[in-house]
């Protein structure tokens, strides 16, 4: 091959790797997944904003559960229940809390997906605010968590690759809920 066809087939060649390399890499932040652990708060009584004492060992008991491993960002609404679920967690992993009106599931959701793509991040909601997250993230449509469960993490995984997708693992942790 010529001198001069080298020269032409690399002036080619570079900018149209380059050009493949930019993509990839736009490709691969797209398709790092966003991992929401999304929890109702701790037990309370009926009428009362706080958590009763089992409710505070419920939110103590979530700090040990594995699916809190490698949380980055933690989000609750603008409860008492919801912040005193989330305390214990936060102080054992050194995050301040976000906090978020209780009924503004898509703001919630855009600015997790746009702000903390690819993190692992903590929820703490309600008994109609985790399963509306779930839903409006692409996972199953799931009914109202009933008033006494309070024992249920649900693991969601979103991922945007080549087209939206959401895997739902659900478990539980703590004492059973009456």
């Amino acid at each position: 091959m010529s001198r001069r066809r080298s020269r032409r087939t690399l002036f080619i060649a570079v900018p149209l790797l380059l050009a493949g390399v930019a993509l990839g890499t736009e490709a691969w932040w797209r398709c790092r997944p966003t991992t929401l652990v999304l929890v109702r708060h701790a037990d309370r009584a009926a009428d009362q904003d706080a958590l009763t004492p089992g409710g505070v060992r419920r939110a103590e008991e979530l700090v040990q559960a594995p699916e809190i491993g490698g949380v980055r960002s933690i989000f609750t609404s603008d409860t008492v229940r919801a912040r005193e679920t989330a305390a214990p967690v936060a102080r054992a992993l050194g995050i301040t809390p976000i906090e978020r009106p209780a009924g503004a599931v898509g703001p919630l959701l855009e600015e997790v997906l746009q702000h903390h793509r690819g993190e692992r991040v903590l929820v703490v909601g309600h008994g109609n605010t985790v399963p509306q997250l779930i839903r409006d993230a692409g996972g199953p449509t799931l009914p109202d968590i009933p008033h006494g469960e309070f024992d249920n993490i649900f693991v969601l995984t979103y991922c945007e690759c080549w087209r939206p997708k959401a895997e739902l693992a659900r478990s539980k942790y703590g004492a059973p809920s009456l």
